[in-house]
């Protein structure tokens, strides 16, 4: 049996998919597999997969009828062989030691989750900045003993390497057909994990100016934070859980919602901006309505709201007076 089982979802990405395999074939930590899951491409995708199958034995390839991110992730875990496991996404790609370290940690720690920093790397001017992880150390912690931890990290799956375990005991799987799909996942591993280990080290080079970026024109599936918002509230709920971590979920809620928000600042079409905006703060109020005295959002996040768009400075404006 191999150590870790590293997934990658691919759909139409050729111009990127060679380096991001690549970059998994040149690790330091050798007993992987490496699961490649064809999403339906009707690029070359398929047949650059197959290419690195007959030269490398680790490499399994999954073809599958197109169904989204979410459901290519889970279709590797299910084929997934190994105890350890990594959604790497496929026009992305990782530092040699990524498998290396986090395997180490986990053995060290018994972990049921690592998180590490990334690379933001722009292809335009082939320079990286360092996104940190939150924490700022490499303590293991747990959310029960340190609730806060649920607001400082990413909600990515790729900054992650988890027990597959973690996973199947507690039935979760990445949700079908939407956007913002770790957002609705990521949380709720963190509230099972045992322990959540951290490498203060970026391994994962995260690429910022691909092509398909949807904040040009409205695309409908902007509202899918909501949904997954929904999603993770729901588990908290279901799991007795929502009440005691309120202050955490509201926060995270905030910050996800901005950064959607952000996003209207280039939708050329005005009317549908200022609708989902209108959404957004409908939202939070239902879900927390007691979200402008949320303690970590006043802290590190209050006045992010005027900057993700001018037209929302009514609804800043009406916050700021429960503030002062």
């Amino acid at each position: 049996m191999t150590k870790v089982s590293i997934i990658v979802p691919i759909y139409n990405v050729e111009e990127y998919l060679g380096k991001c395999i690549e970059s998994c074939l040149c690790q330091t930590f050798v007993d992987y597999e490496l699961i490649l899951v064809n999403d339906g491409s009707t690029d070359n995708g398929l047949s650059i997969c197959r290419e690195y199958e007959m030269k490398d034995s680790r490499i399994k390839v999954l073809d599958k009828p197109n169904g989204g991110l979410s459901d290519a992730r889970n279709a590797g875990m299910k084929i997934a062989t190994s105890p350890y496991i990594y959604f790497l996404d496929s026009d992305d790609f990782i530092e040699p030691t990524l498998i290396e370290k986090c395997v180490n940690k986990l053995d060290e720690t018994s972990a049921d989750m690592i998180i590490f920093d990334v690379y933001q790397y722009s292809m335009k001017t082939n320079t990286k900045e360092i996104i940190k992880n939150g924490y700022g150390d490499s303590r293991c912690v747990s959310v029960a003993n340190n609730p806060e931890v649920l607001t400082k990290v990413l909600n990515a799956a790729w900054n992650k390497m988890y027990k597959l375990s973690l996973f199947k005991d507690n039935h979760i799987e990445y949700p079908l057909g939407y956007y913002y799909e770790d957002l609705g996942t990521t949380y709720k591993l963190m509230l099972k994990a045992n322990q959540i280990c951290f490498i203060n080290e970026p391994l994962y080079d995260y690429l910022v100016d691909r092509t398909g970026n949807i904040t040009q024109q409205f695309n409908k599936k902007i509202y899918d934070v909501i949904d997954m918002i929904d999603e993770m509230c729901s588990y908290y709920k279901k799991e007795g859980q929502f009440e005691k971590y309120k202050q955490e979920l509201m926060c995270i809620s905030g910050v996800n919602l901005l950064n959607s928000l952000k996003k209207t600042r280039d939708i050329a079409d005005k009317e549908e901006a200022d609708k989902f905006i209108d959404t957004c703060f409908s939202y939070i109020y239902k879900q927390f309505p007691k979200f402008p005295f949320c303690k970590y959002f006043i802290i590190h996040h209050k006045d992010d709201w005027i900057y993700a768009n001018p037209r929302i400075l009514k609804f800043y404006l009406a916050i700021r007076k429960c503030w002062h």
